[in-house]
C-alpha cells in the first residue's frame, strides 16, 4: 500500500497571495537565510495529517465535505507579521490572522476531531491561526530581518473566503514542497 504526505488547508485568493508576496519581497531585502514560500505554496493549513495511506483518501474527503456541509462561509484578515518562537529569535516567520481567527479555530478544531476518529493523532498544542511565510535556515543576516520584521506594518482586511476545505499532497523536492490539491 503507497502513502503520500498530506495536509487539510484553505486556499488564498490570488489577489491576496500576490500582496503577501510583494510582503515577502520586502523581507528579502535583509539577506537573512530564510526559505520563503512561493505563491503556489499559500495556504492556511488546519491539519497535518503526515504520511497516509492513498486508500485513505476517500475517508478524510467525506469527513470533510461533512465539516463543509454545514459550514458558513467566512471571511478572514491578516494583520501583523509575528515569528515562532518569538521575533527576536525567529525561526519560522508567518503573518497572523486579525478577523474571524476564532472561526478557523473552531473550524480547526471539528477537522482534529474528525481525523482523530479516523486514527489521526490529535494534535497536543492549541491551534494557532497564521499563514507561514518562511523558515530560517541559518542565522545570517538576522538582525536585519528582525528589524524589518518589527518596522514595516502589513494588514489585508479581506485575506480569504473561508467556504471549502481542500485535502493537499505534499511532495517534497530538493527546491522545495509542491502541493497538489486532491
Amino acid at each position: 500500500m503507497s502513502s503520500i504526505r498530506a495536509f487539510i488547508a484553505v486556499e488564498i485568493d490570488p489577489q491576496v497571495k500576490q500582496k503577501i508576496s510583494k510582503l515577502i519581497s520586502c523581507l528579502k531585502q535583509s539577506s537573512a537565510d530564510v526559505k520563503w514560500i512561493t505563491e503556489d505554496q499559500m495556504h492556511l493549513t488546519l491539519k497535518f495529517l503526515g504520511n497516509i495511506a492513498e486508500d485513505d483518501i476517500k475517508k478524510i474527503s467525506d469527513a470533510l465535505s461533512v465539516i463543509s456541509s454545514a459550514l458558513k462561509p467566512f471571511t478572514i484578515g491578516f494583520s501583523g507579521i509575528g515569528a515562532f518562537p518569538n521575533i527576536d529569535h525567529p525561526r519560522v516567520i508567518w503573518i497572523g490572522i486579525n478577523k474571524e481567527a476564532s472561526s478557523l479555530k473552531i473550524l480547526a478544531e471539528k477537522i482534529e476531531t474528525a481525523m482523530e476518529k479516523l486514527g489521526f493523532a490529535k494534535k497536543s498544542r492549541e491551534f494557532t491561526a497564521h499563514l507561514t511565510l518562511g523558515r530560517i535556515r541559518a542565522p545570517r543576516n538576522i538582525h536585519n530581518l528582525v528589524k524589518l520584521l518589527k518596522e514595516i506594518p502589513f494588514s489585508i482586511e479581506t485575506g480569504a473566503i473561508v467556504n471549502e476545505l481542500a485535502l493537499f499532497q505534499s511532495t517534497l523536492t530538493p527546491k522545495g514542497a509542491i502541493y497538489s490539491k486532491l
